[in-house]
C-alpha cells in the first residue's frame, strides 16, 4: 500500500516583546515622592523582564516542537518509501531514513537553526498477525514494530524529542486463493470451487454454467463484477449460470446474472475514466448494486483499492520483470548485456545506463537466494561474463561452453587432434572423486552453426544484508560433474564402445562409462538423453540418423549396427566417410555407445512438441494445414518444437541434503575460491531455496521474449496484421502498438513455413528461441517441514522466464478422500504435516501440467490427434505464479474451438496438452496471474487437437495462511500502518 506523503511542518513563530517603558517626570514633586516613584519603577521593570523571558521560552519551545515534528514526519515519509521498495532494506537504506541533513530548511546543514538526532529501532521481532480494518482485513501478515524518534535542539539549547511507532506488515501474495493483476475470467465448464480469497486488480468476468461456481471467501475487484457477458462479448445464459458466494456467516448466497456491479447497456462505463477500454463489452452501472451486494455482508465488493506489489509502486509497472534475468553493471569480475533499443550493450552503472534499480534487483527471482542456471548463445551473454564498452568478454573462466572442445573454455575442437575423441564437439564433465563419470555432452547435435555457441553458467546467489548487493559464486563445473544426461533405460544395456583394432581406428577411446550402473544417475540439469520412452516415432528421414524404435519401446538414435559390420571390426574408413550427417560431423568420435550389444547409439537433445504453441488452429484439417506445408501431417511447425532443460528434482534433493559432499572435483573455480570442494552447505538458503533457470538460446535480441505476436490470421495463420489480443508488450494496456514479427527466421518461424519432419524434430536441436524448463521426478521436494517451529521450515521455488512444464506428481505422493461431487480438502494431499510436506511454488512465463502418463514420443507421433495422448490422474501441490494471453472481442479469424478469442480463464490458467477425458488433476495451491506470457504466447485452444480438460479437483492450500511457511522468494505486499506521535524524555 502506498502511503500518502506527510507534509513537513515548518513554522517560524516570532515572539512579541512586551516591554513597558514607564517614565515619571515631575519637577514639582517632592524628593520623597520622587524616591518612592523610583522604587516602584525599579520593581515594575524587574517584573516585565521576567514576563518577557517566559514568553520567549514558550516561543522557543514551540519552534523546537515544530522542528522535531518536521523531523519525525520526514523520517516517516522516508520509512514508507524505503519499505515500499524493499521488504528487507539494507543498513545503508535504513541510514537514509535517519539522515538528519535531509530535513529541508530546518537542519543546520541546510541553513536552518536546529540540530537533529534521528533514531530508528526495530522494537519487536517479526511475528504473524491477523489484520483488522482497512483493505487487508482478515489476511495474515508478518509484522514487526519500529520506533522512530526525532530529537531537535535549537540554537538557544531548547530540546524536544518526539516518538512514533510504526507497524510494518508484509502480506504474502500466496495468501490469496486467486489474484489477477488484470481481468479475471471464469466461464462455462464443470463445477468450480477452489476456495481462498479472490481478487482482481481490474475486472472479474464471472459466467459459469449450470454446474456452478462456488466462492467461500471474500471476492473483490478493483474494477467491476461483470455477470451478463463474457469478456469477448459473448452473452451469458441467464437461466443456467449459477454463482454462489458465502456471506459473513458462512452461508452460500446466489449471485444472479442480473446483479453484477455493471449490466449490459449504456451509458458504457468502459468508455470513460477510470476504465477506458474499447475491448470491453459495453456495460452500464447497476443502480441496485449497493443493496444487492449487501446480502454477502462485504464478501463481494467492486471498486476496491488496487493491491500493489513493489514493482507497481516503483518506476517499472511491468510485473513480468519479476521473472526476467537481472541487469548488473560490472563488478569485481564482469557484468551483463542488455537489449538497448535493439542493440546489445554492456550494462553500465548509473541512471539510464541499463542497470537495475533497487526495486528491480530485489524483486527479480533471478536474484533470490539459491541457485541460478543460465544458458545463452555466447559467453558474454551469461550473467557476469561481459565487461567494458564494446563486447569484450571476461577473460577468466565464466561458465562452460557445451558445444566446443572437451574442456569447455570456449575453443572449437581441433579436427586434426591425434586423440580422435577430441575431434568431437562437446564438453566432458569432470570426474568425481569416487570414480563416477557422467556422459559427455553431444555438442554435435546442440550446435546450430554460424557464430552461435551454447554456454551455461550455474551460480549460487545470495544478498549482502548490509548493502543489498548480489553475491554469487560460479559452481558450473561442479554441478555439471553430476551429469547433463537422462540416465539410459536399463533395457538398452549401454556399454562403452571399445572396439578399436588399431591405432588408426576412429574410436581409440571409449565414450563415457556404461549405463545404467552409476552413469548419469546423479544428473540434476539435463539437456540430452539416449532414449525417448513410448511408441515409435516414424522414420520419415534418413534411418539411423534420427529415431528408431526397437521391441523394448524406446526411440533412440542408431548410428551403426552389427549387420553393417562397422563397429565389430573397428570404426575406420567407413565411419570417417559417414562423419558428415546433418551437421553432426565427428559425432561418433566422442559420443558412440553400444546398445544391447549390436547397435551403436549417441545421446541427443531433449525435445517435445507443444501443440498449443505449434498449431495455428484447433482442428486437424487441410483447410488450415495444407499437405504442401505438412506433407500429409508428417511434419510439424517449428513454433511448437520445444527444446527442454529437464530439472531432476529427486537428484536436486539428494544434492541439497549432502549426498554428494566430498565427491566433487578440486579442479574448479569454486574450489580455488573457497578452498574446499562444493558442499550442500555452500548453497545459500533463506527459508529454503529458489532455483532460477533462464534459457535464452536462440533469443536473437536478448530480451527474454519471443518476437512473434502474430498468433491470429487467416489460414495458415500469421497474416502480419495486428489484431486485438496479439500485442503483449508494455507500456500500454494492450501493448506498445507494434506487432512483433521480427523474429521470423531467427527466433521462430511462421506456422506453415519451414516445417520439420517429426523424427528430425525429436533429436536435433534447432536454432529458434523455443525453450522450456521441465520439472521431473518431483513427488518429493528438497526441504523440510517442521510442524512445531515454522522458522525451521525450508521450501523450494522453481522460477524461469521460460515456460515451465510440471510432469507427473509434484510435491505430492498421493491423495486421501476424493468426494464424488465436491473437491478434496487441502489436508488430504499427502504427505501432510510431515517433514516432507514442503512449501513450494512454481513461477514462470506459463505453467503447463503434464500427467503421470505423458511421454515425449506421443507428442511427436500424435501431434494432430489429442485422443492418442491420454492423461492419467495426477497430484500436484504448489503455488503458481504465471502469465496468460489476452482475451479480445470475438472475431474471425480466431484460434478455433468454442471460445473465440478467450484466454481460457481461471479454470484453464494451468495449461494442458493431453486428453484428460475427465480424469482428475488434483491440485492444491494458489493461482496468481501477474502478467501476459511473452514466450508461451500461443492462443488458448480447446478441445480438438490441443487437449480435453480434466476433472478439476482443485483447492486452495490453506497452509499458506501461515505467513511463516511461505515458499522461498514469495512476493509480498507492503502495508505500513503509522500511529500518532508523543513527546518523550527517555
Amino acid at each position: 500500500m502506498k502511503m500518502n506523503k506527510p507534509e513537513v511542518v515548518e513554522t517560524d513563530q516570532i515572539a512579541k516583546d512586551t516591554r513597558s517603558n514607564e517614565k515619571g517626570s515631575a519637577i514639582v514633586i517632592a524628593l520623597l515622592v520622587l524616591a518612592l516613584i523610583s522604587v516602584f519603577v525599579a520593581f515594575a521593570m524587574s517584573r516585565t523582564a521576567a514576563e518577557a523571558a517566559a514568553v520567549g521560552n514558550e516561543t522557543s519551545e514551540a519552534r523546537t516542537m515544530y522542528a522535531a515534528q518536521g523531523g519525525l514526519e520526514t523520517m516517516t515519509r522516508n520509512f514508507n518509501k524505503i519499505f515500499e521498495q524493499a521488504l528487507n532494506p539494507s543498513q545503508a537504506e535504513l541510514d537514509r531514513v535517519i539522515d538528519p541533513n535531509i530535513i529541508p530548511a530546518l537542519s543546520r546543514a541546510q541553513g536552518g537553526s536546529f540540530d537533529f538526532v534521528q533514531e530508528l529501532d526495530q522494537i519487536s521481532d517479526s511475528s504473524a498477525t491477523v489484520l483488522s480494518g482497512g483493505p487487508y482485513t482478515g489476511l495474515y501478515a508478518i509484522r514487526d514494530t519500529w520506533r522512530l524518534r526525532s530529537t531537535a535542539t535549537g540554537d538557544d539549547g531548547t530540546q524536544i524529542r518526539l516518538t512514533r511507532n510504526i507497524l510494518n506488515n508484509r502480506i504474502p501474495i500466496f495468501q490469496f486463493g486467486v489474484f489477477y493483476e488484470d481481468d479475471l475470467e471464469l466461464f462455462n465448464g464443470p463445477t468450480f470451487g477452489f476456495g481462498g480469497r479472490v481478487h482482481s486488480n481490474r475486472h472479474f468476468f464471472i459466467h459459469p454454467s449450470a454446474n456452478g461456481a462456488y466462492f467461500d471467501s471474500r471476492v473483490t475487484a478493483a474494477g467491476h463484477i461483470v455477470t451478463q457477458v463474457k469478456r469477448n462479448g459473448d452473452p451469458v445464459n441467464a437461466t443456467t449460470a449459477k454463482t454462489w458466494v458465502k456471506d459473513a456467516s458462512g452461508v452460500y448466497k446466489q449471485l444472479l446474472p442480473d446483479r453484477g456491479s455493471v449490466l449490459n447497456g449504456s451509458p458504457n462505463v468502459f468508455a470513460s475514466a477510470p476504465f477506458v477500454d474499447p475491448q470491453l463489452p459495453p456495460s452500464a452501472l447497476n443502480p441496485s448494486w449497493a443493496s444487492q451486494s449487501a446480502i454477502f455482508d462485504g464478501n463481494l465488493q467492486a471498486r476496491v483499492n488496487q493491491l500493489k506489489l513493489p514493482l507497481k509502486v516503483g518506476s517499472n509497472n511491468d510485473l513480468i520483470e519479476m521473472i526476467r534475468r537481472g541487469k548488473e553493471a560490472p563488478g569485481a569480475i564482469g557484468g551483463d548485456l542488455y537489449d538497448n533499443a535493439g542493440v546489445l550493450a554492456p550494462v553500465a552503472a548509473g541512471a539510464g545506463a541499463g542497470a537495475d534499480n533497487l526495486i528491480l534487483r530485489a524483486e527479480r527471482f533471478a536474484n533470490k537466494t539459491g541457485i541460478r542456471v543460465s544458458l545463452a548463445d555466447s559467453k558474454e551473454k551469461l550473467p557476469g561474463c561481459a565487461t567494458g564498452v564494446g563486447t569484450a568478454a571476461v577473460t577468466a573462466a565464466c561458465g562452460v561452453r557445451l558445444d566446443g572442445d572437451v574442456v569447455g573454455l570456449g575453443a572449437n575442437p581441433n579436427t586434426a587432434d591425434a586423440v580422435l575423441n577430441n575431434r568431437s564437439r562437446g564438453y566432458q564433465p569432470l570426474p568425481m572423486s569416487d570414480g563416477y563419470q557422467a556422459t559427455r555432452v553431444n555438442g554435435e547435435r546442440l550446435n546450430t552453426g554460424g557464430t552461435r555457441e551454447v554456454w551455461i553458467k550455474i551460480e549460487t546467489v545470495a544478498t549482502n544484508t548490509a548493502t543489498n548487493a548480489l553475491v554469487t559464486s560460479d559452481i558450473t563445473r561442479d554441478i555439471l560433474s553430476l551429469g547433463m544426461t537422462e540416465q539410459a533405460p536399463a533395457s538398452m544395456g549401454l556399454t562403452p564402445y571399445n572396439n578399436a583394432v588399431s591405432s588408426t581406428s576412429a574410436i581409440t577411446n571409449a565414450a563415457p562409462q556404461a549405463a545404467p550402473t552409476g552413469t548419469d544417475s546423479r544428473s540434476i540439469i539435463k539437456i540430452q538423453r539416449f532414449a525417448i520412452p513410448g511408441p515409435s516415432i516414424p522414420n520419415y528421414t534418413a534411418a539411423g540418423v534420427h529415431t528408431f524404435n526397437a521391441a523394448n519401446s524406446y526411440n533412440y538414435v542408431r548410428r551403426y549396427t552389427a549387420a553393417a559390420g562397422d563397429y565389430s571390426t573397428g570404426c575406420t574408413a567407413v565411419c570417417v566417410a559417414d562423419d558428415i550427417d546433418l551437421g553432426s560431423g565427428f559425432e561418433k568420435y566422442g559420443h558412440l555407445k553400444l546398445a544391447n550389444t549390436d547397435e551403436a547409439v549417441v545421446p541427443f537433445p531433449i525435445k517435445m512438441f507443444d501443440t498449443r504453441e505449434g498449431l495455428y488452429y484447433d482442428q486437424k484439417s487441410t483447410t488450415y494445414y495444407s499437405n504442401a506445408n505438412f506433407d500429409n501431417f508428417k511434419k510439424v511447425p517449428r513454433e511448437g518444437v520445444m527444446s527442454m532443460v529437464d530439472i531432476d528434482i529427486a537428484n536436486l534433493r539428494r544434492f541439497l541434503r549432502g549426498d554428494f559432499n566430498g565427491l566433487f572435483s578440486i579442479a574448479t573455480p569454486f574450489y580455488t575460491a573457497a578452498g574446499h570442494t562444493l558442499r550442500n552447505t555452500d548453497i545459500p538458503d533463506k527459508a529454503g531455496w529458489v532455483l532460477y533457470v533462464s534459457d535464452r538460446r536462440g533469443d536473437a535480441d536478448f530480451d527474454g521474449e519471443i518476437d512473434m505476436e502474430d498468433i491470429y490470421g487467416a489460414a495458415p495463420g500469421n497474416d502480419g496484421i495486428m489484431q486485438p489480443g496479439e500485442d503483449l508488450d508494455m507500456p500500454g494496456l494492450y501493448g506498445n502498438g507494434v506487432l512483433e514479427t521480427g523474429g521470423y527466421g531467427t527466433e521462430t518461424e511462421r506456422y506453415a513455413v519451414n516445417a520439420v519432419y517429426v523424427d528430425e524434430a525429436a533429436v536435433i536441436d534447432q536454432k529458434y528461441y523455443r525453450r522450456g524448463v521441465r520439472l521431473i521426478n518431483g513427488s518429493t521436494l528438497p526441504g523440510i517441514y517442521d510442524s512445531a517451529t515454522a522458522a525451521n521450515t525450508k521450501g523450494l521455488t522453481v522460477a524461469s522466464e521460460n515456460g515451465i512444464y510440471v510432469q507427473g506428481n509434484y510435491n505430492a505422493t498421493g491423495i486421501g478422500t476424493v468426494p464424488a461431487s465436491t473437491n478434496s480438502t487441502f489436508d488430504q494431499y499427502l504427505p501432510f504435516n510431515t517433514p516432507t510436506h514442503i512449501p513450494a511454488s512454481v513461477v514462470a512465463d506459463a505453467v503447463t501440467i503434464l500427467s503421470n502418463a505423458w511421454n515425449d514420443s506421443e507428442s511427436f507421433r500424435y501431434p494432430w490427434d489429442v485422443g492418442s495422448r491420454d492423461a492419467t490422474t495426477t497430484q500436484t501441490r504448489f503455488a503458481m505464479l504465471a502469465g496468460d494471453t489476452i482475451t479480445s472481442a470475438a472475431a474471425t479469424p480466431n484460434q478455433g474451438g468454442g471460445d473465440a478469442r478467450l484466454n481460457g480463464g481461471l479454470h484453464n490458467f494451468k495449461r494442458f496438452l493431453e486428453d484428460w477425458g475427465g480424469r482428475r488433476l488434483d491440485y492444491a495451491g494458489s493461482l496468481i496471474n501477474l502478467y501476459n506470457s511473452r514466450n508461451n504466447n500461443g492462443a488458448f485452444k480447446c478441445c480438438g487437437t490441443v487437449y480435453s480438460p480434466p476433472r478439476r479437483n482443485w483447492v486452495f492450500d490453506s497452509t499458506f495462511l501461515d505467513p511463516g511457511r511461505m515458499p522461498p522468494g514469495t512476493p509480498y505486499f507492503q502495508y505500513v500502518q503509522t500511529t500518532g506521535f508523543e513527546r518523550t524524555t527517555d
